[in-house]
């Protein structure tokens, strides 16, 4: 009798208001806590949002809308040009959506390397973006960028298991 391993690749659905709700909490949230709060600036709500429902619904077609939805909404209240965020965020979550469906991210330990990753992979986008299309100097290596991953990947976990309580089995 051999045992296999068979990779769980459930795929999750949520009700419409909670991808809504989750969405705009955070980019609310993104856009006017740091000007109170300076120590915020580290943190990318909309990211962690656009990377869990990537991880959760594992389609690569939704984490990419999600993350162009998302990304362009957030360009639209901040002072970036549109399109940075937009192009960085649908990346990030057509990577996560494709990636989910190959590796395990319900548990903590995975979720927060690939949260870490991801964040890391979104800075430089970023960076480089800002380097060939807007003839600016973005930092994508350094201690900022690491401590913000850092931070972002925790954060994310301990967020992600809140959203898990919303989720529903296909």
């Amino acid at each position: 009798m051999a045992l296999t391993y068979q990779p769980r690749t459930e795929v999750y659905r949520f009700h419409p208001a909670v991808v809504l709700g989750a969405v705009l909490a955070a980019i609310f949230l993104q856009v006017f806590l740091p000007i109170y709060l300076t120590l915020l600036t580290l943190f990318d709500l909309p990211l962690l949002v656009v990377i869990y429902f990537g991880f959760s619904r594992r389609n690569p077609s939704s984490g990419l809308l999600l993350g162009l939805a998302v990304g362009m909404a957030q360009d639209l209240l901040s002072n970036n040009p549109v399109g940075l965020f937009g192009m960085a965020k649908t990346l990030v979550g057509f990577a996560a959506s494709s990636l989910s469906a190959r590796l395990d991210t319900d548990r903590p330990v995975p979720r927060l390397l690939l949260l870490f990753v991801f964040v890391h992979v979104h800075q430089v986008i970023v960076a480089s973006i800002q380097g060939l299309l807007l003839g600016e100097a973005g930092e994508f290596l350094g201690l900022r960028v690491l401590e913000a991953a850092l931070v972002n990947a925790l954060a994310g976990v301990l967020g992600f298991h809140v959203l898990d309580r919303f989720r529903k089995s296909t």
